[in-house]
């Protein structure tokens, strides 16, 4: 094998072994890059969108646990190796390096002696403060947040009495909108936290010192709002299934494209309610009747006189006369019959109906007056109801009638995807390596080709002389032609190899 080796290596013209060398060369580069790449450990993102101070605390504590990493993104986002990242994230966590922007309620895991009433309020502030900022960073919309509070002591004199505000900072991620969900959303997280709070009295901004509930609406303002949208979709929608009713219509009767058909409908969405209480004449109960007689007798004397004043007694005398007196009393008591109704009409209903149709060319009235008809009853047309319906034939531009054939495919223009530079340098010598193994053997193959060409006219020239001297019944030795010879000889010098090979074949034939 070494011997063949040597001899195709001294075979090749020296083009060829600085070609071949080349090539070899790009083919180890390549092999060691892409081991490089697929070697090297992968690293994924343990903290992004990070402020210089965080990064700072951050990058000390890796290199003190010596553990690598290396920046991105202008150093905001800070990568490590993929299976390093969750351990890593848990140790920040407890480390606390990632609160340097504030402390929350931890603030108070620490008893201090000797601390006043002041500073203990503050410190509730502070905290409170940090726990609604790291709340509100959790929205993906909001990168970062900034939260103060005026929180006023309380006091036992009502006119001391302080109302208390909440002013929020967002900073707002690129390209994202914050929705005016989402801002209702902050302002009754801030609202329920703290006490006494009222929606006036919490502002929110963008870093571009924009208000963001300045124009938010009530939420009855938003209910009448959604609720005129909803009725006007709906009426849109009624409209539109009427339309497509009456256009399939006119196109089975007068062809695609010769007719337009525009349906305008008036809805009722007024909810009505309507109590009807009637009284029959009703059952009677129980009856009750009382009836009462007597006699009442006189007695006394005089009014004025002295058998009335005091100090003397006359004797009692019956006259023999008295009044007399009757009473009758009766009472019914009637079961009412009574019944009530209660009618609710849906709304929805519609008040009138406004159609109209043109159709394509001249036709006669009485054509007009049959597609009127038909389509009449195909929206339920109601004269008593108001509803309006014209029916008209005029000439339609024929630029605006659409075509029914298949539109001829538009040739996609490719669209150009971005290419990392390691990449393209690996396209690019994969292309010239690819085109140098083309030369090569294109070349290997001319002479190749010639050497054969060659061979096969003297393997003609010998078969002719043995056809003649078949023929002859002797044989008959030619003197070979000069100029096969010499090229005979070339070939030989140049890839003994090949004629070796060619020399065995004849020897099996």
């Amino acid at each position: 094998m070494l011997d063949k080796l040597r001899q195709w290596w001294q075979s090749l013209r020296q083009s060829q072994r600085i070609t071949l060398i080349l090539g070899c060369t790009l083919i180890l580069v390549t092999i060691a890059v892409l081991a490089q790449l697929i070697l090297r450990p992968a690293y994924t993102p343990l903290f992004t969108e990070l402020e210089p101070l965080d990064a700072g605390k951050i990058i000390e504590e890796l290199e003190s646990a010596n553990t690598p990493y290396q920046l991105a993104d202008n150093g905001k986002t800070i990568e490590v190796p993929e299976d390093m990242v969750y351990r890593l994230r848990i140790q920040m966590a407890s480390t606390g390096v990632l609160h340097s922007s504030g402390v929350g309620f931890e603030l108070f895991d620490q008893k201090k002696f000797g601390i006043t009433e002041f500073e203990q309020h503050v410190g509730y502030q502070r905290a409170l403060q940090e726990e609604l900022r790291r709340t509100i960073v959790q929205l993906s919309e909001v990168e970062q947040a900034r939260v103060h509070l005026v929180l006023p002591r309380e006091s036992v004199f009502l006119d001391d009495q302080v109302t208390p505000s909440a002013s929020i900072a967002l900073k707002i991620r690129p390209n994202v909108n914050l929705g005016s969900d989402q801002v209702r959303g902050i302002q009754s997280l801030v609202m329920g936290s703290i006490q006494g709070l009222t929606p006036e009295n919490v502002h929110i901004i963008d870093m571009n010192g924009n208000m963001l509930n300045d124009t938010m609406k009530t939420n009855e303002e938003e209910t009448l709002s959604a609720s005129s949208m909803q009725r006007y979709e709906l009426k849109k929608q009624y409209e539109r299934e009427l339309e497509n009713r009456v256009q399939q219509m006119l196109n089975r009767i007068l062809g695609p494209g010769r007719a337009v058909a525009m349906i305008t409908a008036d809805l009722d969405f007024d909810q009505q309610e309507t109590v009807r209480t009637e009284h029959g004449p009703g059952a009677i109960l129980s009856e009750q009747s009382v009836i009462e007689e007597g006699t009442s007798a006189a007695t006394g004397g005089v009014p004025g006189m002295d058998s009335e004043m005091p100090g003397e007694t006359m004797p009692f005398e019956d006259s023999g006369t008295g009044n007399g007196y009757s009473r009758e009393q009766q009472a019914t008591n009637y079961e009412v019959d009574t019944t009530q109704q209660v009618t609710v009409k849906a709304p929805g209903s519609i008040r009138s109906l406004s159609v109209s149709v043109v159709v394509d060319g001249t036709y006669l009235p009485a054509n007009l007056d049959s597609i009127q008809q038909v389509v009449a009853s195909a929206v339920g047309y109601s004269a008593q109801r108001g509803d309006q319906m014209t029916v008209s034939s005029m000439s339609f531009n024929d630029a605006s009638i659409p075509s029914f054939e298949e539109p001829a495919s538009e040739v996609i223009p490719p669209v150009a995807l971005p290419v990392s530079p390691l990449v393209t340098g690996l396209a690019l010598g994969a292309l010239l390596l690819l085109i140098l193994a083309v030369v090569f053997f294109r070349r290997r193959g001319n002479k190749r080709r010639e050497m054969l060409l060659a061979i096969q006219a003297d393997e003609e020239a010998l078969l002719r002389a043995k056809e003649e001297k078949a023929e002859k019944k002797q044989i008959v030795l030619e003197e070979p032609q000069s100029g096969y010879r010499s090229v005979i000889k070339q070939i030989s010098q140049e890839k003994p190899t090949e004629v070796v090979e060619v020399l065995k074949v004849w020897l099996r034939e």
